[in-house]
């Protein structure tokens, strides 16, 4: 593949992360919208057994996910056997986890004296049913990197499950409009799933040694990551108790905002690009690169920042009894351009075929994070666990960086380049806030108004430094191809669209 072609995928990649982000923006405004109205409609007690209802359901739909639709993806060529046979297999594996939800729903309700949730873990099992058979041919959209489309689909389902939780919840103010609004959700998907493509599946099972490898491996690592991601609750619960979880998990939440809304978009859209490139052997290495660079430009500067206006955040979010959570922010906050090189190298490994060192090194990580967090937690409290983390994540990124490098041949002096100019840039801001007294501080207030007042001023100052310094240090090395002139493209096709709708 030429440059420009590379350049062309990039490009895409970069327009597929911004339709996911944007899902992820509408969904939380719709959420947040519904949460507004619903509260004055239902009883505590209803968002409490719809709460319990679908953390077991979630827990156990997590558990039986195979990635059938990753594996597909990262083929080079697909037929209607592997798109029949992974179509088999999700049914296949909706079937089975519907029946042991519906099989655990009386016990669990038994254990927690409550009828009323087995009855709602029955309904919901229906939705996992419903789920699926979705139509596998949807994932020709990520394939062809169409994230407009998958847009399009899981809003329109988002709004219609709002729309019908709202109107029953108005009729008939029961826990039964949440349960409403989540079926209802999962069936919009599934017709919009028949009527957006044109593909009708088959079930076989015909091709499945074809896609069961990557899916176990996929399914070995995700086990893998829920051993990681709750091993911080254990031990700070076993070692602290429960208060200091909750401080700890808040603290974590704030502070990985950058990898929650621009990494993990970003990293859906790359699994497609690297994998559409990957099918043509073409170059990798460009890619990455590119993706690295878009990534650092972005969670640089919103890492940093949020860990610099920790203090001020915090109470202005969460309110003064949370301030315990600020270190914890603040030292999680740091990580994000380390979190974003490990996560694009362990994505590309994982579209090259190289799942078993990818699990290798998580597992590695993971022991790592674990005898950190039994060695600190006691002696340094939550910054301990936090800095137990940051240790765990700079493994990650040695040896991540030790098994990608070399196999899209890049070296370190072309990784540093695309990281240079947003460091550089990063690293201005930081100086600049510093010295007006700004970074790492406390607020400049008590009340909501003053706070943000003041979150605002150091956010403003730290935007315009880092984007100054950062055209500056592009313009002085002759204005390269690479994460800014995405942006700048992408800007302008923006400002195109809007001017064309003046029209």
């Amino acid at each position: 593949m030429s440059n420009t072609t590379t350049a062309s995928v990039s490009r895409r990649v970069a327009m597929g992360a911004g339709w996911v982000v944007a899902w992820r923006l509408a969904t939380r405004n719709l959420g947040l919208l519904s949460t507004l109205v619903l509260v004055r409609l239902l009883q505590p007690s209803d968002f409490g057994l719809i709460a319990l209802a679908t953390g077991f359901i979630d827990a156990v739909d997590a558990l039986s996910d195979i990635c059938v639709q990753d594996a597909l993806v990262r083929v080079p060529v697909v037929d209607r056997d592997l798109y029949d046979t992974g179509f088999g297999l999700s049914v296949l594996r909706g079937v089975l986890t519907a029946a042991l939800i519906a099989a655990l729903a009386w016990p669990i309700g038994d254990f927690f004296a409550d009828r009323r949730l087995a009855v709602v873990m029955l309904a919901l099992s229906a939705g996992i049913l419903i789920s699926a058979f979705e139509n596998i041919g949807t994932v020709h959209f990520r394939r062809e990197l169409a994230f407009r489309k998958e847009f399009d689909m899981r809003l329109r389902s988002r709004i219609a499950s709002v729309a019908i939780t709202i109107v029953v919840a108005v009729v008939w103010p029961s826990y039964w409009a949440l349960v409403a609004g989540i079926l209802v959700n999962r069936t919009a998907r599934l017709i919009q799933s028949y009527t957006m493509s044109p593909y009708r599946p088959r079930i076989t099972l015909r091709a499945w040694r074809r896609i069961i490898g990557f899916s176990l491996w996929t399914w070995a690592q995700a086990m893998l990551i829920q051993v990681r991601d709750r091993s911080d609750s254990v031990v700070i619960g076993r070692l602290l108790g429960a208060t200091q979880v909750g401080i700890f998990a808040v603290g974590f939440e704030l502070g990985t905002l950058a990898n929650t809304e621009i990494i993990e978009p970003l990293n859906r859209a790359l699994f497609s690009g690297f994998a559409s490139l990957h099918a043509s052997n073409k170059d990798l290495g460009g890619m990455f690169l590119n993706a690295v660079g878009l990534g650092l430009l972005l969670v640089l500067p919103v890492g940093m920042g949020i860990s610099m206006v920790a203090d001020p955040l915090v109470r202005l979010i969460l309110g003064a009894k949370w301030v315990a959570a600020v270190p914890v922010v603040q030292i999680m906050a740091v990580a994000v351009g380390m979190t974003m090189l490990t996560s694009a190298s362990a994505t590309l490994l994982n579209v090259i075929g190289r799942l078993g060192p990818v699990f290798s090194v998580m597992a590695a990580s993971t022991g790592v994070r674990v005898l950190l967090l039994l060695a600190l937690v006691p002696t340094v409290g939550l910054p301990g666990a936090a800095a137990a983390i940051i240790a765990a994540t700079v493994m990650d990124l040695v040896l991540f960086l030790w098994l990608t490098l070399p196999r899209i041949d890049v070296s370190l002096r072309r990784l540093g380049s695309c990281v240079l100019r947003p460091a550089i840039a990063t690293l201005s801001m930081v100086l600049l806030l510093w010295h007006l007294g700004m970074a790492w501080t406390p607020g400049a207030g008590q009340n909501p108004v003053q706070l943000g007042l003041d979150i605002g001023i150091r956010s403003g100052l730290g935007a315009i430094c880092y984007a100054i310094v950062l055209a500056s240090a592009w313009i002085l090395a002759g204005r390269p191809d690479g994460a800014e002139r995405h942006v700048l493209s992408m800007l302008h096709g923006v400002w195109e669209r809007l001017a064309r709708r003046r029209r």
